[in-house]
């Protein structure tokens, strides 16, 4: 039988164990990055993050090689606003080219908005001319070319 008892959570984070050693270096991650994303300009900050920090080096994942370039141009600024605000042993940037990021989509326009809202619905014109296609299409065809005109506003 096992001595092992449910504890509190806070009681596992605050002793000196790996776990409260991940959530010191995760906040101090996430202070770096708040940092990081206060001296980038907007539409920049969206599309990088802060990756590691290790060794006086910073790395920044950028989502593609067009903002890495436009990134590299704000560097002096980035290093001296990180070495003023939190970190003065900072002694290089290293950049990280990464798709994948999760990126928040820009904010759209309203032209683009309702060019969207439009491409949304069939015109009864297109619905005549689905109607014709299907007399004239084998019987599967036929049914989902029917089925697709039904849609028509």
């Amino acid at each position: 039988m096992r001595d092992n008892e449910p504890q509190v959570l806070m009681s596992i984070l605050t002793q000196d164990t790996c776990l409260s050693q991940i959530k010191e270096r995760v906040s101090a991650l996430n202070q770096l990055s708040y940092v990081v994303n206060e001296l980038l300009p907007s539409p920049l900050n969206q599309q990088c993050r802060v990756s590691n920090y290790r060794q006086g080096v910073l790395i920044i994942e950028v989502s593609s090689a067009s903002w890495l370039t436009r990134l590299k141009y704000e560097q002096s600024n980035l290093l001296s606003g990180i070495r003023k605000k939190l970190l003065p042993s900072l002694s290089s940037i290293q950049y990280r080219i990464n798709p994948d990021i999760l990126i928040m989509p820009l904010p759209r326009t309203e032209k683009s908005k309702k060019i969207n809202n439009n491409q949304n619905y069939m015109t009864i014109n297109s619905a005549k001319y689905l109607y014709t296609l299907a007399q004239q299409a084998p019987d599967k065809l036929k049914k989902q070319l029917i089925k697709l005109a039904n849609h028509a506003k």
